[in-house]
């Protein structure tokens, strides 16, 4: 009886248990058919939408191919897959593929708390970019002939190109790197475009040149206002915009995200912009093993959000502010907003938000505060929200073969540690904030860049001075004329290996540490004197500098010494 008992009981506790158990969704329920070619858009939507209704914990895809199609999501025709208001969900893609035609949002959250999405390959068809090498040139056009693996009629728009290595289909060093420079594109011949270009712009016969059709605007996969969210185990191969962007959204982790170019391909590129990109989020940003190469723009990026310049003072507590390239960045009330002088980017004041909202004209930002503004605010100064400044964690992930940066930190409480950084064009890390062109915000505090290799970075298009740099853009790319814009920077063991500019700089900082970095090969072709030192700091403040290893006869052509430090 006992042993019967027991038995009787463990079944009841299983039926229980499985009573209780969270409901699972599985989209072929629903319609969707993988391996089948067939829009699955609509079937996978009705799926969505029953989880969400039925508090589904699970939604499941069968391992396979599944097709999406711009414009066929009945709830959201931006975006291929739309998840509204849910919460507690496991996305589990069991190693299936999405695929994307057209030009719509890849997989979009929004107002979403607890979800997880893993296991899952993302690519779209086809690329938002083609690859050709230039058989002519003249003062105001180019011709290419494509690669047979991009198609292309002619009329194809062409946001922007860059020059490549032939040979090894890397950023070419020193290669072109142009934005909104195509004014039309035509087909000569099969395969042949002939761009156009607004202006006089000298393109090299015989170099590769990527062109990207598709710059910005549609995402692989977007977090917006969601809390407590995660990606894991996610891989994608070709994406019209960033891979994974986080918006106003609280504690993100991303682990094992791959962007790269597909396998068996040639393809130089991936993501078209960054691989990652978060704004104004809250909480901690974590990037934990994984890999971004090829993009057309940086490994991540992690901004506290956009520089508000403000136009008007309306009252001691009111002022109408915009962003310099008429974007939106609207603070929450209770946000606290730091001020700053535009010459110095050092805040002199901080004032919480009571309100904010847009203006008719809609660029316009009309922030009220809950106490009085400092009396020394004037137009042109600008806000920067220190609220929405996350916590950044990055740990054992590589960054390579990109344009441009391969980490651009702009947040506070900063570790990055233990990662690589190969052959980005830019530099490997760089901690910044800027008043010159987009207005990213903010200034740092507490980060710390330890246990990194950078290997050949700083070499080409968006390069610098340095492959590790803390600094600021002011007015005309000047670097701050005193310390305080970033606060308490540890530049600690990292190994530097080849630069054409210098290893290290550092400009206005208040309270920096660098120390047992080891340098090889920097300042083989540094473009000016900043680049041509081993380690630079510029108008720093209370520096430590400790057991840097740089041997003068094992550094570039450029090298004029170990260290300059001014004034």
């Amino acid at each position: 009886m006992w042993g019967l008992g027991r038995t009787m009981a463990t079944i009841m506790l299983g039926c229980l248990a499985s009573a209780s158990a969270a409901p699972s969704v599985d989209v072929t329920t629903f319609g969707a058919r993988p391996n089948d070619g067939q829009d699955d858009t609509v079937a996978v939507s009705r799926a969505i939408e029953s989880a969400r209704n039925g508090g589904a914990k699970r939604l499941v895809f069968p391992k396979g191919q599944y097709d999406f199609h711009a414009g066929a999501n009945p709830t959201a025709p931006t975006s291929m897959l739309h998840f509204e208001g849910q919460s507690d969900l496991d996305i589990d893609g069991q190693g299936s593929e999405f695929r994307f035609h057209g030009l719509a949002q890849g997989i979009t959250f929004h107002q979403c708390t607890g979800v997880t999405l893993r296991n899952v390959t993302l690519d779209w068809v086809p690329t938002p970019f083609s690859v050709g090498r230039v058989i002519a040139a003249a003062e105001r056009t180019f011709d290419v002939e494509v690669e047979p693996e991009y198609p292309v009629k002619g009329g194809e728009p062409v946001g922007a190109f860059m020059e490549y290595d032939p040979v090894t289909r890397a950023p070419l060093r020193r290669g072109l790197d142009v934005y909104n420079g195509v004014e039309t594109t035509e087909l000569l011949r099969p395969q042949v475009l002939r761009l156009s270009l607004k202006w006089p712009i000298a393109v090299k016969p015989g170099v590769l040149v990527v062109l990207r059709h598709q710059v910005y605007g549609y995402n692989g996969v977007s977090f917006h206002r969601c809390s407590d969210v995660r990606a894991r185990n996610v891989t994608m191969h070709s994406v019209p915009g960033m891979g994974l962007i986080a918006v106003h959204s609280r504690n993100v982790t991303v682990e094992e995200l791959k962007v790269v170019p597909r396998p068996g391909t040639k393809h130089p590129m991936s993501a078209t912009a960054d691989a990652t990109h978060f704004m104004g989020c809250k909480g901690t940003v974590s990037l934990r093993n994984c890999v971004f190469e090829g993009m057309g723009d940086d490994g991540a990026n992690i901004k506290s959000g956009l520089y508000l310049t403000v136009q008007k003072r309306l009252d001691d507590r009111t002022v109408l502010a915009q962003h310099n390239l008429k974007m939106t960045d609207l603070p929450d009330s209770g946000d606290v907003m730091e001020v700053f002088h535009t010459d110095t980017l050092i805040a002199y004041g901080r004032a919480t938000v009571k309100s904010a909202v847009l203006e008719d004209d809609r660029i316009t930002h009309r922030v009220e505060f809950e106490g009085p503004l400092p009396s020394e605010l004037r137009e042109g100064d600008v806000l920067g929200n220190a609220s929405r400044a996350p916590k950044l964690r990055m740990s054992d992930c590589t960054v390579r073969l990109n344009r441009a940066r391969g980490v651009l930190c702009q947040t506070r409480d900063a570790v990055i540690e233990r990662c690589t950084f190969d052959r980005c064009t830019g530099p490997g890390v760089l901690v910044l904030t800027e008043v010159v062109h987009f207005f990213e915000s903010i200034g740092t505090r507490d980060v710390t860049v330890r246990n990194n290799r950078f290997m050949d970075c700083n070499y080409g298009a968006a390069s610098s001075d340095a492959s590790l740099m803390a600094m600021a853009w002011l007015k005309d790319f000047a670097y701050p004329p005193r310390p305080g814009v970033h606060v308490n920077t540890v530049i600690r063991n990292n190994r530097i290996e080849g630069a054409d500019g210098g290893g290290i700089l550092a400009a206005g900082v208040d309270g920096l540490t660098v120390e047992g970095n080891t340098l090889d090969d920097v300042c083989r072709n540094p473009g000016r004197d900043e680049g041509a030192y081993g380690i630079r700091i510029i108008n720093c403040g209370n520096v430590r500098l400790r057991d840097n290893r740089m041997p003068k006869d094992r550094q570039g052509k450029g090298f004029k010494d170990n260290v300059k430090v001014t004034p």
